[in-house]
């Protein structure tokens, strides 16, 4: 692709008059940090420029070494005129991570109608922190159903392991089906809201320390993950043959019917769960389940029912009480989800996700003054939660502290997986704040 052609110019032909040229679109004030230090494995970067009238932008990336051209994108439609951030993946055009080194960025605009106009350029340095670890292992909360069945004494939190990764560091480490995990990092993991943070501030290559639960017997190991871009093992496979061997254990058959909704399997948890007995399906898990699913079909009244009959069943799931506060924001009941949200964060008060959604639902409830604090505590329990930072950089923005606000807006738009939402977030919150 040429990167840069001149203007074409219309001219007249036979008995038509010579076309006005149409203006090419213009590019300036360019938003690039000089250093970019970002996890490995996750490296992205905002960039921002100013468009002088609507056009697509092309974007490459340039070593600056040997000048060899190592990403080119551009967008599919054109981005209207005034302030247009980017969130660029520092990878190659094959995918793979970028090393760390010195960069060039060119940024080109080219208007609907193919007029191609200036190109803007910056340096930056690209540094790699070390990467995110995988814990290769899927578990499930300890509930009281669980621990009941497995004569789990009522004092005993943690995560019950339903399967291990075949050959990976977990197994490696000893864990097996059954353990139920009580502390990583000598930090406990009692609650599923510990649990998740502990998963993602897990450090790879690097031995961490791991306690377990084996047949009332405590038991202590390292745990040396590997790097969280390697390929996750097939938990599905491994779940199918360990409900066969203990086809009576509801943890089991409650993790592989998850498993499926984890990766948006929704016709297959669907089926499994419909294979229950009455007895599981009308359990405190299986009707958290049958609200999961309502939920994925935005059935949000049938998914609201569903989760109060867990409740009604067991009242200290927070993840009942979150199910709860979702479907009742989707039914535009901001305030009501407001208590709903208190009542989860007493059953798990190490929860960021619950302190995030407390902040969504502040907002949508136009108090944006209690959003803050709500978005800060999700930061104090997890710096690596992008919705803990999201909804209280929107927050900060409505009260017009801008600096603080992008702070924490560009902080979760880097830490978000999810791109198309990061583009709806900049095109909503970020580009106009930053004419």
């Amino acid at each position: 692709m040429i990167f840069r052609t001149a203007l074409a110019l219309a001219v007249a032909v036979g008995g038509y008059t010579a076309a006005s040229a149409v203006s090419a679109p213009t590019l300036d004030s360019l938003r690039l940090p000089k250093k970019i230090s970002a996890q490995q494995g996750h490296a992205r970067f905002l960039v921002g420029v100013r468009l002088s009238e609507p056009a697509k932008l092309t974007v490459q990336v340039v070593n600056a070494k040997d000048q060899t051209v190592v990403q080119t994108f551009t967008d599919a439609t054109a981005r209207p005129a005034g302030r247009a951030y980017m969130r660029i993946e520092a990878v190659d055009n094959l995918g793979y991570q970028l090393p760390a080194a010195a960069y060039r960025l060119r940024i080109q605009a080219v208007a609907d109608s193919g007029e191609v106009g200036t190109m803007i350029e910056g340096s930056f340095r690209l540094s790699l922190n070390p990467p995110h670890g995988r814990f290769d292992a899927y578990a499930v909360p300890l509930w009281k159903a669980f621990r009941s069945q497995n004569r789990l004494g009522a004092r005993v939190r943690g995560q019950f392991i339903a399967v291990v990764g075949p050959r990976g560091a977990v197994a490696q480490a000893g864990l097996r089906r059954g353990d139920v995990v009580t502390h990583i990092g000598g930090r406990p993991v009692d609650t599923p809201g510990a649990y998740a943070t502990a998963l993602r501030a897990m450090p790879a290559e690097k031995p961490v320390a791991v306690t377990y639960i084996r047949r009332g017997r405590t038991v202590e190991t390292e745990v040396t993950a590997r790097p969280d871009w390697e390929p996750a093992p097939d938990y599905g496979a491994s779940l199918v043959v360990a409900t066969r061997r203990e086809p009576r254990s509801l943890a089991l058959a409650f993790a592989r019917v998850l498993e499926h909704l984890d990766n948006d399997e929704v016709d297959q948890a669907r089926a499994l769960l419909g294979t229950w007995p009455k007895a599981w399906r009308r359990s405190a898990p299986g009707q958290y389940l049958d609200g999961e699913l309502m939920a994925t079909g935005d059935r949000w009244k049938q998914a609201l029912g569903a989760y109060n009959r867990a409740r009604k069943r067991d009242a200290s799931i927070a993840a009942v009480e979150l199910g709860r506060a979702i479907a009742v924001i989707e039914m535009d009941k901001p305030r009501r989800a407001i208590g709903i949200l208190k009542a989860a964060e007493r059953i798990d008060s190490k929860d960021a996700e619950i302190a995030g959604y407390q902040a969504y639902a502040y907002l949508r409830a136009e108090l944006g003054h209690l959003a803050v604090p709500a978005g800060q505590r999700g930061v104090a329990l997890d710096r690596y939660y992008a919705d803990a930072y999201l909804p209280l950089g929107i927050a900060l923005l409505g009260l017009e502290q801008r600096a603080p606000g992008v702070k924490a807006l560009r902080r979760g738009l880097i830490l978000i997986e999810d791109a198309e939402r990061a583009n709806r977030l900049i095109a909503t919150y970020l580009n106009p704040t930053d004419p």
